[in-house]
């Protein structure tokens, strides 16, 4: 019997046209009439590896080997002839196992607003805010996927309204893909206490009475917007706000909203600035640490693309020399340098401030951290310890490691073990004639204009 597939398409024509369609069906009962869906296109082949390097290893057992000494460095003393960085001590097993509980826990990040104006941010006075900020395409997005969980290219090309309902951040390689400042959500709040808790029940209890017994129209209405504009109960453990990017792409608008956001958001406890680890600290990242040197931001430096960094060097060495033993040497190298790079910088932006300083509570972190969130052996190069250093800066969690600086001056044991430190000098006696002077060449100072692209 042939095929009853083209009814509907029978029942779909014109009452003149179905004997047509009908007298071909039965003449030809093999063929249909249906349309038939097209063929789906192949699918696009994922970007080769670079010549010379494997991404992932082979063999699931196969240790893993990092590719750099540490993830974090410290600037080297002053008395160092050499004047290289030297690796920081890591963090504690257990701070490192809560703060990757904080930003892989409850499935993931949440996605929580789009704003394209400071006033358009919601209310907020409980949850601690952290701020990613940096040049265009530098990779902010890409490292709030990897903070999540997200591993090499799942945190590089995250993309469409699949991606947003993840909670995932929208990645692209095109520079000035985030225009707004976009809010995400990591971990579950800690417990509120009872009578807090009780507390606030009873006031919405009371707003929503207001609401119904109302005296006039006007009571209500004001009762009414006051009740939807309230602030919503704490849900998460820390909010990250990714900025959109300064530099290529920016608009001047972009700039204006951010600096609002510096300088009045009550719940930001510092911001994380990403410089490329391959370009080094560029004119806006100098624009930038004046920006949040002005408002006295706390702030703290975060190398990004470490990995493409290790993975060049590894490519160049085996080009003459097939083991590449001195490809991590050559990397190791290129890093020390930037780092070098950013501790001047910081150092020549603090000396226009008398409150922004080395290691103070509104100053700049003197630990630098090296990231490579594309990168998908053992969860990213530096993640972990990204995510155990912003929930340090939000005051989640607390640092009790020993940092001992390597020197050439003294010798000391610690914990039976015999390390070098360096002799430390008494500081030099300012005056107070000085530093009133010093204040009042801060005050005369004219006033440096902004880039018009922040």
């Amino acid at each position: 019997m042939a095929s009853l597939r083209a009814t509907p398409n029978l029942l779909a024509m014109p009452p003149p046209l179905r004997s047509l369609l009908l007298t071909h069906h039965i003449l030809f009962p093999t063929r249909t009439f249906a349309t038939a869906k097209p063929p789906r296109p192949p699918r696009r082949a994922s970007t080769p590896p670079l010549p010379g390097f494997d991404p992932e290893p082979l063999d699931p057992t196969e240790v893993y080997i990092p590719p750099l000494e540490s993830t974090s460095y410290l600037p080297p003393p002053s008395n160092d002839p050499n004047g290289l960085p030297f690796p920081a001590p890591p963090p504690p097993a257990s701070s490192l196992a809560r703060a990757t509980e904080i930003f892989t826990s409850k499935g993931g990040p949440k996605f929580l607003y789009s704003a394209g104006r400071f006033l358009e941010l919601p209310v907020n006075t409980h949850t601690p805010e952290i701020c990613l900020i940096g040049r265009s395409n530098v990779g902010k997005s890409t490292l709030i996927n990897a903070l999540s969980g997200l591993l090499g290219a799942s945190a590089r090309n995250s993309h469409g309204v699949v991606a947003r309902k993840q909670g995932s951040a929208i990645t692209s390689r095109k520079a000035g893909c985030t225009v707004t400042l976009n809010g995400y959500g990591f971990g579950s709040p800690p417990p509120e206490d009872a009578d807090v808790l009780a507390e606030k029940l009873q006031e919405n209890k009371a707003k929503r009475e207001a609401i119904v017994k109302g005296a006039t129209r006007q009571a209500r209405r004001e009762a009414q917007k006051e009740y939807m504009q309230r602030e919503k109960p704490r849900r998460f453990a820390l909010i990250m706000v990714d900025m959109p990017g300064y530099g290529l792409g920016s608009k001047k608008d972009w700039g204006m909203e951010i600096q609002k956001y510096l300088a009045k958001r009550q719940m930001l406890r510092g911001a994380v600035v990403l410089i490329d680890a391959e370009a080094g600290v560029k004119d806006q990242d100098r624009m930038v640490l004046g920006n949040l040197r002005d408002h006295d931001v706390r702030t703290m430096v975060v190398l990004t693309k470490g990995d493409k960094v290790v993975d060049y060097a590894l490519v160049e060495q085996r080009k003459k020399d097939a083991a590449g033993t001195e490809g991590r040497k050559v990397a190791e190298e290129r890093i020390h340098e930037v780092l070098v790079g950013v501790w001047k910088e910081l150092r020549r932006v603090e000396r226009r401030s008398l409150t922004w300083l080395e290691g103070g509570e509104k100053g700049w972190e003197r630990e630098v951290w090296v990231t490579g969130a594309g990168d998908p052996r053992n969860g990213g190069l530096g993640v972990e310890t990204a995510r155990w250093a912003i929930c340090r800066l939000a005051g989640l969690v607390e640092d009790k490691r020993e940092i001992v600086v390597p020197g050439l001056d003294v010798v000391k044991k610690v914990k039976n073990k015999v390390t070098k430190v360096v002799e430390v000098k008494e500081p030099e006696i300012v005056s107070f004639d000085d530093i009133e002077a010093m204040i009042a060449r801060e005050k005369a100072r004219p006033k440096k204009r902004l880039h018009p692209s922040f």
